[in-house]
């Protein structure tokens, strides 16, 4: 049992690490709820990503992605995105326009039915966030959720204006 558990635990500590590995953003080029391409070349010229990878079945994304909506005015005015990338299937595509109209959220939302970008990222973990800045390099990376996490989160977006 005990070489169960710790094997158990150096898998956890792998997929965990494995995600925060990635120093440089993998370009790539995704669609939206409303068929626009989103490019993240496109997105980086303008400023910061914060990239969250969430899903229909997820509640603990749905908390995260609600607990930001507050903030979205300041971090917009800050000259920060967010592109929230849908991990459900391209079936789902109408459910997740639907849900997020209902939410009224207003980020960026992308769909990756086939969680290409997931395995891009080696996100292992939902929800899993990253902040890219304009150099396309990963600053910040958190998996999960737990209320609170947004303001961690946004005292990492402030001092994104406050460095050099």
């Amino acid at each position: 049992m005990r070489k169960f558990i710790a094997i158990n635990l150096l898998l956890i500590t792998f997929i965990y690490a494995d995600s925060s590995s990635l120093k440089i953003a993998p370009a790539f080029s995704l669609y939206d709820i409303k068929g626009n391409v989103i490019v993240l070349d496109s997105l980086v010229k303008k400023g910061p990503v914060v990239m969250s990878f969430w899903a229909l079945w997820c509640k603990m994304c749905i908390k995260e992605l609600d607990a930001l909506k507050p903030y979205f005015p300041e971090i917009e005015s800050l000259g920060v995105n967010i592109l929230a990338i849908s991990q459900d299937k391209a079936k789902a595509k109408e459910s997740v326009r639907s849900f997020v109209s209902g939410k009224k959220w207003p980020y960026k939302v992308v769909l990756d039915p086939d969680n290409k970008l997931r395995k891009l990222y080696n996100v292992q973990v939902m929800p899993t966030l990253f902040i890219v800045n304009e150099k396309k390099e990963i600053i910040y990376t958190h998996q999960g959720y737990k209320p609170g996490d947004e303001k961690k989160l946004m005292e990492k977006i402030r001092s994104l204006k406050k460095a050099p």
